[in-house]
């Protein structure tokens, strides 16, 4: 009977290790900006959202350990801040990354600083990830809910040409039902940058074509680099075009702007040792896309 109850325990155990959870993802809660910071009550919100996030099965796919989204959640509080309880106000960044097969590198999918979090918190706040309704005194959820699903849908992408899009639909879905809501990173036209301009511009019919470019670049360029480098690089290189396309039919995407800011260091040690036509080939899209960036000129160089 305990030989009968052993094997049961095991087979049950290795069907929960084959369908694991798709994230490993990291919470950090920086209150360095607040006096008297009750550091027992945020290390404990910490690790009650690594407990929800990394715990909770987000889709129908099998995610192996190696498979898993490696994805951080940083948030800053500012000083007004309730230290012992109540509302919190700061920012929170997110980065997301998955692996490239036949490598041990991974790459960098999604980056983004949301600087309008506002959320109520107390020791005795029962945390739920949203199913459905939004409900105000959950909105700490809601936000993290919402780049899930944008982080999900940009690896899905990376797989498959629109794979992502029911995760869009899904953030898109959390967006408006919060629109109404005191928190400003839900506001239309509040900011340029925000959560409602960020899926908005992810939704753009204008902007389709970024969907299938996720697909390419990684699936069809990074993924296929440990067989046959040039014909990887290649597939890249044509997503270049795509992306110039798009930034002429939106000029001031926030979407293309995370994607040259995410990509560029990827791009540069993948192209700054090419020819020069195609490094300013290169070098013309993330400037034209980010005007801004530091570190272009470098690229356009190969240095």
């Amino acid at each position: 009977m305990k030989r009968i109850l052993l094997t049961l325990v095991t087979m049950v155990f290795c069907a929960m290790c084959c369908v694991g959870q798709e994230l490993k993802c990291t919470i950090s809660i920086n209150t360095e900006n607040i006096s008297g910071s009750n550091k027992d009550m945020y290390k404990e919100l910490e690790m009650t959202l690594s407990d929800l996030l990394n715990n909770h099965k987000w889709s129908d796919a099998v995610f192996q350990k190696e498979e898993k989204i490696e994805c951080v959640f940083s948030i800053h509080l500012d000083a007004s801040s309730a230290s012992t309880g109540g509302l919190q106000k700061g920012a929170i960044s997110v980065t997301a990354s998955r692996p490239v097969f036949n490598t041990s590198y991974s790459t960098p999918l999604f980056s983004f600083n949301d600087k309008d979090l506002t959320f109520t918190y107390s020791p005795d706040t029962r945390l739920e990830i949203p199913e459905s309704d939004y409900d105000p005194n959950q909105n700490l959820m809601a936000v993290l809910t919402f780049y899930v699903n944008v982080i999900l849908g940009v690896e899905f992408d990376s797989y498959a040409s629109l794979g992502g899009a029911s995760f869009f639909e899904k953030a898109e879905n959390i967006a408006s039902m919060a629109r109404s809501s005191d928190d400003e990173g839900w506001k239309a036209l509040s900011k340029d940058e925000n959560r409602y301009s960020l899926i908005s511009a992810y939704m753009d019919a204008n902007l389709a074509n970024l969907h299938n470019v996720y697909y390419e670049y990684h699936r069809l360029g990074l993924d296929v680099m440990a067989d046959d480098v040039n014909k990887g690089k290649a597939k890249i290189l044509e997503q270049m075009t795509y992306l110039r396309e798009m930034q002429r039919s939106k000029p001031y995407s926030p979407v293309l702007k995370i994607f040259i800011e995410t990509k560029f260091d990827e791009l540069y040690n993948m192209y700054r040792l090419d020819d020069q036509k195609t490094r300013e080939e290169v070098y013309s899209v993330v400037k034209a896309i980010l005007p801004t960036l530091r570190d272009a000129e470098k690229l356009q160089k190969g240095n």
